[in-house]
C-alpha cells in the first residue's frame, strides 16, 4: 500500500533537483509511516542470534511517474524463521541512476527512490553479502489536475478536517500528493491549514463560523473545495464501546463521540482528555496522540474510563480480568497463496475466562520453511503477513507466553492469467463515486482480490478519475462529466477493463454515506440482536460487534456454521468466532479484524448522516409528524422526536431512481397506528433512504417500513412489522418481534 511518504511530484517542465531534495528531507524527517518505524539514527542489528538468510525488497515491481518518489522497505528473514525490518541497515543501490536515484543509506528515509527519467531500474538492498531486489518502472505521466477531498465538508469551530490531494495524470493514473502540494485557506479568519510539506499537511482547523475555500496547488495545477465552519457547541460526549472487559496486560481502544448543539456528531477521540479512575487497574495512552483512548489493563478490577472536553464528560466502565492465555488460533486456516503474492494471517488469543482478543501484533511469527514463505517483521502494523517465495508448504506459527498456534500455508507456482473488473458496465452520476474490484485468476484456476495491487486507469479523465493507486481505497472512480470511460486494472502485462457511464447529476440530490463493509449487512448491533419466533430475514449478514455470539437471542442455529434458520442468504458474525469454518471476508485474516473494520465504517456513516450541511443538497426542516406527507429527495433534519402515525409517508422520486433521502433526527423515531407505513413512488428505492436517529428508533406493529436505519441506541421492530431495511444500532441492540426483514 502506498502511503503519503511514498511519492513526490516534481514539475515535469523544470528540473528542481535541489527543491525536491529539500522537500524530501523536510517531509521524511517529520513523519512516521503508520506501520513502519523510522529511526533518527541507525538502528541496532535485530536482537537474535540467528543468521540472515534472505532479504525481500517491497513493494514488488512498482511504477511511479517521473518526478515522484517510491519508498522501499527491506525485510530480513533469518534462519530461525523470524523476520525484521532492516531498511536503514542495508546498502541501497539503483543500477540505472539516470532512471532512479536512492536516498543516502543509514538515514531516516533510506530506501526512498526518486524517479529521474522514464525507464526501468533494479533497486537492490545488500547486507553482509545477502541481497534482495526488485524493478522500479518510471513513467512519463504528467499532472493534469488535482482533486481535493472530501468535497464541501463541514467542521465545528475548533475542530479539524483532514483533506487529501489526489494528483490525476494524463495517462489516467492517480497518486496521493497530499504532503507535497501547497495548501491554502482563502479566509484564514474562518479556517487555517497545517504547515505545508509536513506529515499532517492538508489538515484544516476551524477558527470561526463561516466558509472558506481550501486549495491545493502544485506547479500551477490547483484543486479546491469549500469548507463550512459551524458555531455549534458541545452538548455531550459518548464513550464507546460501553462496559467492556480486557485481559490484564492487553489493551482496549475507546472512542469519544461528541454531540453538538446543531445535532451533528464528531469523533473527538484525539481531542478529549482521557482518564482512568483507578490507574492501578487500567492506564490510558497519552492524550492528543494517534492512539488516544487506548486503555491498558494493569491489574484485575474495575475502572471508570472518562473522556472530557470543553466542560463535558462521558464515561464507561472497563473490567480488567486476571485471565491467562489458553490458546492461539491462527487464521485463515490452511490457505494458499501464489508465489510472489502475500497472505495476511491473524492470531486470536482465547483466555482462561473464555474472552478473546486479537493478538496479531503481539505474537512472534515464524515460517517453518523460509525457502517457501517469509513473514513480515514482528511487532509491526503488518505483522502476520506472509510472502510466498517458492512453491511448497510452510507451517506458519504464532507464539506468545509459551502458547503457540499454527496453520499451513501452501504456495503455488501459478501465474496471473487474467483480471476481471467488476461491476460490469455500471453507471454513476456526476460528482458521485463507484467502487471497482479487480479479481485475478491464476493458471491453477485460483482467484484473489488484487484491487489494491493493480494500477488503475481511466481512459478519459475528463469523464471519470480514479483514486490514488496502491491505497486502501484504490479502484474508486469519481464521475466528472457526462460520458463514458474505460476503467482498466493492470498488473504487468495482464489487464482487465469495463465501461463506466457517467450520467447527469440530479439537482439537489443528497450525497449518500459511504457504507464500506456495512453494505453487506442486514442487521448490526453493538451489544445484542434478539428475536421472537416467526421472524424471517433475507439477503444480508448479521453482526454483533462488542459481545460474544451468545448475545444472539431467539435464533435457531442453522445447518452450516454461522447460519440461522431464520436467515436466508446470509451468515452471522461475532468477535468470539476464533476459528470460523465460514469464509472470513477478504482481505481480513480474522473475524475480529473484519468486525473492527465494520465498527469503524458504521461510525463513519453515522457521523456523515449527522453532519450539516450535506455536500449534495441543502438542509430542510423535517416535520415532526411525517404521516400523510409527500416528500421528494433531500436532507430533512430536526432536533425533535419524529413520528409517522397519522397516515403513510410517501417518498416520490419523480422518475429518478437515484434520488436520495436523508432524515437526520436528533430525537426518537416512532411509527405506528393508525398510520405508519412508508410508500415509495416515482422510482424511489429503499436502498437510497437513510434514517439517522440520536434516540431509539421504533417501527410500529403491522407497519411497512423502508430505508436504512442508523440508530445511536436501539432499534425496536414491533410485532409483524415488515421491513425493507438495514437495521443498525451503534451502541446498543436491535430487537425483532416476528418480523420480515429484507435488505434493500
Amino acid at each position: 500500500m502506498v502511503k503519503k511518504g511514498d511519492m513526490m511530484f516534481k514539475n515535469n517542465k523544470y528540473s528542481h533537483t535541489w527543491f525536491i531534495a529539500l522537500l524530501m528531507a523536510v517531509f521524511m524527517n517529520g513523519c512516521s509511516d503508520g506501520g513502519t518505524e523510522h529511526w533518527a539514527t541507525a538502528p541496532e542489528t535485530p536482537a537474535n542470534s540467528s543468521t540472515l538468510s534472505s532479504i525481500a525488497v517491497t513493494p514488488a515491481m512498482p511504477s511511479v511517474p517521473q518526478g515522484l518518489t517510491k519508498q522501499f522497505k527491506a525485510i530480513g528473514t533469518y534462519a530461525d524463521g523470524t523476520s525484521h525490518e532492516i531498511t536503514a541497515l542495508v546498502t541501497w543501490t539503483s543500477d540505472t541512476i539516470a532512471v532512479a536515484t536512492m536516498n543516502p543509506d543509514g538515514t531516516a528515509d533510506s530506501g526512498l527512490a526518486s524517479g529521474v527519467s522514464t525507464g526501468t531500474s533494479t533497486i537492490t538492498a545488500d547486507l553482509a553479502g545477502i541481497t534482495g531486489s526488485t524493478t522500479l518502472t518510471v513513467t512519463a505521466a504528467t499532472l493534469s489536475s488535482i482533486a481535493v477531498t472530501p468535497a464541501n465538508p463541514s467542521v465545528i469551530n475548533g475542530l479539524t478536517r483532514q483533506f487529501t490531494a489526489t494528483g490525476i495524470y494524463f495517462d489516467g493514473t492517480s497518486y496521493d500528493i497530499t504532503p507535497f502540494v501547497t495548501w491554502t485557506s482563502a479566509d484564514t479568519a474562518v479556517a487555517t491549514m497545517n504547515a505545508n510539506f509536513s506529515a499532517d499537511s492538508g489538515l484544516a482547523t476551524g477558527v470561526s463560523a463561516g466558509t472558506s475555500t481550501i486549495t491545493a496547488d502544485l506547479a500551477g495545477i490547483t484543486g479546491s473545495t469549500m469548507m463550512t465552519v459551524t458555531a455549534a457547541t458541545l452538548s455531550s460526549i459518548a464513550v464507546t464501546p460501553a462496559n467492556q472487559s480486557v485481559v490484564n496486560g492487553l489493551t482496549k481502544q475507546f472512542t469519544a463521540t461528541g454531540t453538538y448543539s446543531d445535532g451533528s456528531v464528531a469523533d473527538i477521540t484525539a481531542l478529549a482528555t482521557w482518564s482512568s479512575a483507578d490507574t492501578a487497574v487500567a492506564t490510558m495512552n497519552s492524550n492528543g496522540a494517534a492512539d488516544s483512548g487506548l486503555a491498558t489493563g494493569v491489574s484485575a478490577g474495575n475502572s471508570t474510563i472518562a473522556a472530557a472536553l470543553a466542560g463535558k464528560t462521558g464515561s464507561t466502565t472497563l473490567t480488567v480480568t486476571a485471565a491467562t492465555l489458553s490458546s492461539i488460533a491462527v487464521t485463515p486456516i490452511e490457505p494458499s497463496a501464489v508465489n510472489g503474492q502475500t497472505r495476511q494471517f491473524a492470531a486470536t488469543g482465547t483466555y482462561s475466562d473464555s474472552s478473546v482478543a486479537d493478538i496479531t501484533a503481539s505474537v512472534i511469527w515464524t515460517s517453518g520453511n523460509i525457502a517457501v514463505a517469509t513473514m513480515n517483521p514482528n511487532g509491526a502494523a503488518d505483522s502476520g503477513l506472509a510472502t510466498g517465495v517458492s512453491a511448497g508448504t510452510s507451517t506458519i506459527t504464532a507464539a506468545l507466553a509459551g502458547i503457540t498456534g499454527n496453520t499451513t500455508l501452501t504456495v503455488t507456482a501459478a501465474t496471473l492469467s487474467s483480471i476481471a473488473v467488476t461491476p460490469l458496465e455500471p453507471s454513476v452520476s456526476e460528482g458521485l463515486t463507484k467502487q471497482f474490484t479487480a479479481t485475478g485468476t491464476y493458471s491453477d484456476s485460483s482467484t484473489a482480490d488484487i484491487t489494491a495491487l493493480v494500477t488503475w486507469t481511466s481512459a478519459d479523465i475528463n469523464v471519470a478519475t480514479m483514486n490514488a493507486n496502491f491505497s486502501a481505497n484504490s479502484g474508486l472512480a469519481t464521475g466528472v462529466a457526462v460520458g463514458t470511460s474505460t476503467i482498466t486494472a493492470t498488473s504487468g502485462t495482464i489487464s482487465g477493463n469495463t465501461i463506466l457511464t457517467v450520467t447527469a447529476a440530479l439537482a439537489n440530490n443528497p450525497t449518500a454515506p459511504a457504507l464500506g463493509e456495512t453494505e453487506r449487512f442486514l442487521i448490526i448491533a453493538s451489544q445484542a440482536i434478539t428475536t421472537t419466533s416467526g421472524s424471517a430475514l433475507a439477503n444480508g449478514d448479521l453482526a454483533i460487534l462488542d459481545q460474544a455470539r451468545s448475545f444472539y437471542a431467539g435464533f435457531t442455529v442453522g445447518p452450516t456454521p454461522g447460519s440461522f434458520v431464520e436467515l436466508t442468504n446470509g451468515i452471522s458474525f461475532a468477535p468470539d468466532d476464533t476459528t470460523p469454518p465460514y469464509t472470513i471476508p477478504a482481505p481480513y485474516a480474522s473475524t475480529v479484524a473484519f468486525i473492527n473494520q465494520v465498527r469503524t465504517d458504521l461510525g463513519i456513516a453515522y457521523t456523515f448522516l449527522a453532519a450539516d450541511p450535506n455536500p449534495g443538497a441543502p438542509t430542510q426542516v423535517c416535520p415532526i409528524e411525517l404521516g400523510n406527507q409527500v416528500l421528494t429527495r433531500g436532507v430533512y433534519k430536526t432536533g425533535s422526536d419524529v413520528t409517522i402515525q397519522t397516515g403513510p409517508l410517501t417518498l416520490d422520486a419523480e422518475g429518478d431512481p437515484d434520488s436520495v433521502w436523508i432524515f437526520s433526527i436528533d430525537g426518537t423515531l416512532s411509527t405506528g397506528a393508525p398510520g405508519g407505513n412508508i410508500d415509495l413512488i416515482g422510482g424511489a428505492q429503499a436502498k437510497n433512504v437513510f434514517w439517522r436517529t440520536a434516540g431509539v428508533a421504533t417501527i410500529g406493529t403491522n407497519t411497512i417500513f423502508q430505508g436504512n436505519v442508523f440508530s445511536w441506541p436501539q432499534v425496536n421492530v414491533r410485532t409483524d412489522a415488515a421491513v425493507t431495511s438495514r437495521l443498525f444500532s451503534v451502541t446498543e441492540q436491535v430487537t425483532l418481534e416476528s418480523n420480515n426483514v429484507t435488505a434493500p
